[in-house]
């Protein structure tokens, strides 16, 4: 969506959208998020804290970039933004906002755009490399990706559960010296994860899972260059497919990082 300016822009209690906007007539473009608080957010004097988040998740045949924004004000609350690669603005806001060093929040009441705050712009580098990931898959329709997004949010929601879901992991660390045994995970593992099993030092009981962003290369190539440990925990809850013997599961991927994991999800 491309908007020139910000005061005409009509939001429902909990929307949040993208789109561009013109800071000042001699500005050029520049991607912001607008919201609009359920509980009524207000400005204090000395700002408010907002935290960033993003990741990628496939969902059927489309690839979902999810950015969430938590305020952290009087009542904690959370924003889903989600981007359309394909879409007519798609590459274009991607590639604005990978080359912002800020970004801007406009946050809406009932009467209107209440106030705006500019946020360092800490989606820099997954926008940057995002595309490698998204141009792996033939493009779908507006249509295609709605449904999409619809669908996701049906299994996902509440945005609670959301931001804990796209929560960057950690760099995968050395393994532990502990045997890499599905024997030592007391929990409930199926039988036929088990070949799939380790244990890593600072993840703790995984399985090593396909993200679903990359099934297509998965089909293509060699699956067991794409495997990533999850937490038992978080596959189990996902759910699972099957290509070629592999499991693949709809867990958030971040470019740069890899799966995006609830850290609650770790078991030791």
């Amino acid at each position: 969506m491309n908007i020139i300016n910000p005061e005409n822009i009509k939001l429902v209690p909990g929307q949040s959208v993208e789109a561009l906007f013109e800071p000042a007539p001699e500005h050029p473009g520049q991607v912001g998020f607008f919201v609009r608080s359920l509980s009524g957010i207000i400005a204090p004097n000395g700002g408010i804290e907002i935290r960033q988040r993003a990741g990628i998740v496939r969902f059927d045949n489309v690839l979902l970039v999810l950015t969430m924004l938590r305020v952290e004000g009087h009542l904690p609350e959370l924003f889903d933004i989600w981007w359309n690669y394909h879409s007519k603005e798609g590459k274009s806001h991607f590639d604005r906002i990978a080359n912002q060093d800020k970004i801007t929040i406009h946050f809406y009441d009932e009467e209107g755009i209440g106030f705006s705050l500019d946020q360092k712009n800490s989606f820099k580098k997954f926008f940057e490399s995002a595309p490698s990931v998204l141009d792996t898959m033939p493009p779908w329709t507006d249509i295609e990706f709605d449904r999409a997004v619809r669908g996701f949010c049906a299994q996902s929601y509440p945005k609670e559960k959301l931001w804990d879901l796209v929560e960057a992991r950690k760099p995968i660390e050395a393994p532990s010296s502990l045997p890499q045994s599905p024997d030592n995970y007391k929990g409930y593992l199926p039988e036929e994860l088990k070949r799939y099993y380790v244990y890593i030092a600072g993840e703790g009981h995984c399985v090593r899972v396909i993200p679903s962003a990359m099934e297509r290369d998965a089909i293509l190539g060699d699956p067991e260059e794409l495997l990533s440990p999850a937490p038992i925990r978080t596959v189990l809850r996902c759910g699972l497919r099957w290509v070629k013997g592999y499991p693949i599961a709809p867990i958030p991927f971040i470019p740069g990082h890899g799966l995006a994991v609830p850290p609650e999800d770790r078991e030791y």
